[in-house]
């Protein structure tokens, strides 16, 4: 469903680690434990046929994401991709639009498609969208923008309706090849476009 879209011219989460205490900090107490416990937040709930996805957290963008560099693009399509899939987790597109162009067809084209849905009162269930590996001679092309290859898979899509009933579902994508088409603006990268290669 990711790679449908065609390109113009040129143009799954991230792990959190919490910092361990220094062996010369003092044990925690009960107490500091508790309110720790009670300050992290109600537990992450996926979705299911009970109801939607509540309490996901945003992915965090690693800070190798914000470098100027093929290792840095790599792990900013990684990030990019994490944010496609907590959108259709989620139905919150706030943090992918922020990092991507407003002219990606694809994007816009699959973005909108899941908003509608969600505006029935539906929701959706699955379709994590995993980085299998990044290809990139990193560099530009005549507009200024990197393309790379990339090898994707996504999981099963399900699609509840406001009662909870399964009303379509789209198997698990196989490894396929795609192109991401990345610019460096400034300080940090946007996503141009994604989809099937020209000519496929």
């Amino acid at each position: 469903m990711l790679l449908t879209g065609c390109q113009g011219n040129g143009g799954p989460s991230a792990n959190e680690t919490q910092s361990q205490p220094s062996s010369t900090s003092a044990p925690p107490t009960a107490e500091v434990s508790a309110s720790a416990t009670s300050s992290s937040g109600p537990e992450p709930s996926p979705a299911s046929s009970a109801g939607p996805a509540a309490n996901i957290p945003v992915p965090v963008k690693p800070a190798l994401a914000d470098e100027n560099s093929k290792e840095g693009l790599e792990a900013f399509t990684k990030y990019w991709l994490e944010l496609f899939s907590y959108g259709y987790e989620t139905n919150d597109w706030a943090p992918f639009e922020a990092v991507t162009d407003p002219g990606c067809r694809t994007c816009g084209n699959l973005s909108q498609a899941v908003k509608v849905h969600y505006s029935s009162g539906g929701w959706i269930q699955g379709g994590t969208i995993s980085l299998n590996s990044s290809e990139t001679g990193f560099e530009k092309n005549t507009t200024g923008s990197i393309n790379s290859f990339v090898d994707i898979t996504q999981d099963e899509i399900v699609y509840f309706n406001s009662s909870g009933d399964e009303v379509k579902k789209t198997a698990q994508t196989p490894s396929t090849i795609g192109v991401s088409i990345a610019f460096w603006e400034d300080d940090h990268w946007v996503m141009l476009d994604f989809g099937s290669p020209e000519g496929t």
